[in-house]
């Protein structure tokens, strides 16, 4: 669980079929350091392993990423420019999701995907 290594969550909420996240990136963390040097960037892989652990903490059960319908990239996330991270996710059945990844208007990620239990 990468959840208070590399960012920690400061307001989680959840229903039935939706949740919502305000985490906050801790730019001082190694990862950023190698990745990269001078220009820290969140990875594409720790945002999809974020939407991963907080669709585990409202599920309350481990989950695999099963299948990806759509990934989109559309912004870069620099930990230093921008700490806080708005992650709102939907749940359309057990094992589907939609989640974006944001700061107000500017989004970073787009995705849905299709999880099971581990």
């Amino acid at each position: 669980m990468m959840s208070n290594s590399f960012y920690s969550i400061h307001h989680f909420s959840s229903g039935r079929d939706s949740l919502s996240a305000r985490i906050h990136l801790h730019a001082d963390h190694l990862l950023f350091a190698g990745h990269f040097p001078g220009q820290p960037v969140l990875p594409g892989v720790c945002q999809l392993a974020i939407v991963k652990e907080l669709a585990e903490k409202a599920l309350n059960r481990r989950l695999v990423l099963h299948h990806a319908d759509q990934v989109k990239f559309l912004a870069m996330v620099d930990p230093v420019r921008v700490p806080s991270l708005q992650v709102d996710i939907s749940f359309s059945d057990n094992h589907t999701l939609q989640a974006v990844i944001r700061e107000g208007e500017l989004i970073f990620l787009k995705t849905k995907c299709t999880f099971v239990d581990a």
